[in-house]
């Protein structure tokens, strides 16, 4: 995994030091153990990739922890563009990245997974993540100016 990430968005392996990888069915978990304890267990860590399409997709969790070590494929966003991002809203960006999942941070801070097709940023931000967009103080009212 630290291959993968490493490949796709410059992350160096030392990044993933201490980190394992284990994988169950579609998702690859990350956790801080040098291996699995002898327990019961359903899941291990944190959902690091899902690998249930043809190219393994990051989670959001996975590149906030570790997507700040990113050196390519890093789309950084001012703060309007961030916003809109974080409501879940697709737009239209020009960005020196391929095309694909990207890293999408606004400043230090990462926010997430994302995905550049054809000049145009999709946020995979999970919909429980999201945050709402604020209507302008005038529509807010309900009422008229009369």
């Amino acid at each position: 995994m630290a291959e993968i990430m490493g490949s796709r968005f410059g992350i160096p392996p030392e990044a993933f030091e201490g980190v394992s990888f284990f994988l169950r069915g579609r998702n690859v978990w990350a956790f801080s153990l040098p291996e699995i304890p002898d327990l019961a267990w359903e899941t291990v860590g944190l959902r690091f990739i899902s690998v249930r399409g043809r190219v393994p997709k990051p989670t959001t969790t996975a590149l906030q922890l570790f997507g700040r070590h990113a050196t390519k494929n890093v789309v950084d966003l001012g703060t309007e563009e961030a916003l809109r991002f974080a409501a879940g809203e697709r737009q239209r960006i020009p960005a020196p990245v391929e095309e694909g999942y990207v890293v999408v941070s606004h400043g230090e801070d990462v926010l997430g997974c994302g995905q550049y097709l054809d000049g145009e940023l999709i946020s995979l931000l999970p919909k429980e993540r999201r945050i709402g967009r604020a209507e302008p103080e005038e529509d807010r009212s309900g009422g008229s100016d009369l």
